[in-house]
């Protein structure tokens, strides 16, 4: 017999019909009736039924997933014990990709809206066929090879006909999953639900064994808006190839329009506010004046203090003979020989493909690298800094190692060498703003300063990723700079107890990788899927001191926290797990 659940967690999916709390409570148990109760509504927005097939489902979708992530998510964590039940009057896409978004959470109730009786149900009276029978045809065997495309055909409402999904996708695997009777009312229990639920589960994990390994599956689906949510907790983000669903329309010419991938990515298009527009027009000035005012009066007195010896002895004169004696680090130029004393930034163009490129002295910034800015730092001194750390790293790319407009189109096909290239910048600009800072004001805890420095500088970086709502996937290279960055950070943390010992942990370029995310080429590039694993087990690997350590997820380190660090551009949480590593050293 099932137990009494604690309370209930109450998900109303909403978006042809608002859905009363009263009508809700009508539908419950009354074992549940006064249980404790928490209303949580997904409305991201009004459609009507004839909008669906131009509806932008997936921009939708990426809303919905952050409201999951941001709202959701948070309580079924604070009640663990309590079930979940889902109302839904939603596109069926969109009710498969809420669904995925539980696919970690099994206490779940699906509740469903009748089409005769006009009343909430998991379990009715009401038979529209006396001949519930579900059927499944030609699932691929598991050594059949050469599949390039499959769809699956799920008829439960109404039968999906052939020809209207053969129109999208010729020369496909067809998979047909079909009740002999299709009706909107069909699934009259919860057992009927469940079966339909496992009976596609059952299809994908046959899908995913094949040998074929087939990427994505094309899913036509002419189903309840409730068992669309179901099928949606079915699908595993580590074990199943993606869901392509589609939106069908029985007026247009083509029936079916593409729709969300499941467990995809979806690309954030930032729509800017006027009151973004005015900050990131207040934070270019403030670059500009910071540039014209504090940076080049910097340069000048530069100028004088490199003039016949190294670089870095012109903002570090007191450093001890032998760091920084590599010729990697010795052949740099003064920052004053760079481009910044004639440079300025440019208030013109303010949309700039890849945020941001330098060119005829002028500083060409995407404005929403700015509102980043302004929403990771929050502080104006802090953003000075990060406009100064970003403009000396970019003045050594362009005048030491010649990285211009004119030849760094797709250099991020390149990624060992701007790995290299970016780390070198990296650490340069922190030395000069120490030299910057040195010259303004008496620098007192040097370590602070450079932990201070290093945390701008990431953050700096992270505003270039963060587009208002967590990762899914990062570029393998972008990411082994932030583990190299926040590794710099532990160390210096415990080890940095000079000057001299903080510049000989920065020479030393770290090499650290971890293990265990599926990864993809895209426009050769590559990139981790943040959320699939190509692993039974995550590791971690370094080699310091000529030694190769390599180390699985434990207590001490915990490589998923490390993964959530970096979905959530937070990197408090990313210097945690590697204070382990380095402790296990």
């Amino acid at each position: 017999m099932e137990t009494t659940p604690k309370g209930l967690l109450i998900i109303k999916h909403e978006f042809f019909h608002a859905i009363s709390n009263d009508d809700c409570i009508k539908a419950l148990p009354e074992t549940w009736e006064k249980l404790d109760r928490q209303f949580i509504t997904v409305a991201p927005k009004s459609l009507r039924l004839n909008e669906l097939y131009d509806a932008p489902q997936v921009q939708i979708a990426l809303t919905q997933r952050k409201y999951f992530t941001e709202v959701i998510e948070p309580k079924l964590r604070e009640y663990p014990e309590y079930k979940i039940l889902y109302f839904g009057f939603a596109p069926i896409p969109l009710a498969i990709d809420l669904g995925q978004q539980f696919h970690n959470f099994r206490n779940i109730e699906i509740f469903q809206w009748h089409h005769v009786h006009k009343v909430w149900y998991q379990n009715i009276d009401h038979e529209p066929n006396q001949n519930f029978d579900l059927q499944t045809v030609n699932v691929p065997d598991q050594k059949q090879k050469g599949l390039n495309n499959l769809l699956i055909r799920l008829s439960v409402s109404h039968r999906v006909k052939t020809g209207d999904t053969q129109e999208i996708l010729e020369n496909a695997a067809e998979i047909d999953i079909l009740l002999t009777e299709p009706d909107e009312d069909a699934i009259s229990t919860k057992d009927k639900m469940l079966q339909i639920g496992e009976e596609f589960k059952r299809v994908l994990d046959k899908i995913a064994d094949n040998e074929s390994a087939l990427e994505v599956v094309h899913l036509f689906a002419s189903i309840p808006t409730g068992l669309a949510f179901f099928i949606g907790t079915k699908i595993s983000p580590n074990i199943h190839p993606y869901v392509q669903t589609y939106q069908y329309s029985t007026t247009e010419k083509v029936k079916y329009a593409k729709s969300v991938l499941i467990k995809g990515i979806i690309e954030d298009t930032i729509k800017i506010t006027e009151e973004e527009r005015a900050i990131a027009l207040q934070l270019r000035t403030l670059s500009q004046n910071e540039l014209e005012t504090n940076v080049k009066s910097f340069l000048k007195s530069n100028v004088t203090d490199s003039r016949g010896r190294a670089w870095y002895l012109g903002i570090m004169p007191d450093l001890a003979d032998g760091i920084m004696a590599d010729r990697f680090w010795k052949d740099l130029p003064p920052i004053s020989t760079s481009s910044l004393l004639d440079d300025s930034f440019d208030f013109k163009q303010t949309a700039i493909n890849d945020g941001f490129y330098w060119k005829n002295n002028k500083w060409f910034v995407d404005d929403s690298f700015f509102i980043a800015l302004h929403n990771r730092l929050q502080n104006e001194d802090k953003i000075k800094k990060a406009i100064r750390l970003f403009i000396f790293h970019e003045a050594l790319h362009y005048e030491k190692h010649r990285l211009t407009t004119a030849n760094s189109t797709d250099i991020g096909s390149f990624p060992k060498v701007l790995e290299t290239a970016d780390y070198q910048a990296d650490a340069y600009g922190i030395m000069n703003e120490f030299g910057y800072s040195s010259k303004v004001s008496e620098i007192g805890n040097i370590k602070t300063f450079f932990l201070d420095s290093i945390d701008v500088a990431t953050e700096t970086m992270w505003s270039f990723d963060d587009r208002g709502s967590n990762l899914e996937e990062i570029q393998i290279r972008r990411l082994n700079r932030y583990l190299i960055w926040y590794w710099q950070y532990v160390r210096i943390e415990k080890e940095g107890k000079t000057l001299d010992s903080i510049i000989q942990i920065l020479e030393e370029k770290p090499v650290i990788e971890i293990n265990g995310l599926k990864t993809k080429e895209l426009n050769n590039r590559f990139y981790y899927d943040l959320n699939r694993k190509n692993a039974a087990h995550f590791e971690i690997a370094l080699f310091k001191d000529n030694l190769v350590s390599r180390h699985g997820s434990s207590s001490p380190i915990p490589i998923e926290s490390l993964i959530d660090g970096i979905k959530k551009m937070n990197g408090d949480l990313i210097k945690e797990v590697l204070r382990g590593l380095r402790d296990s050293q």
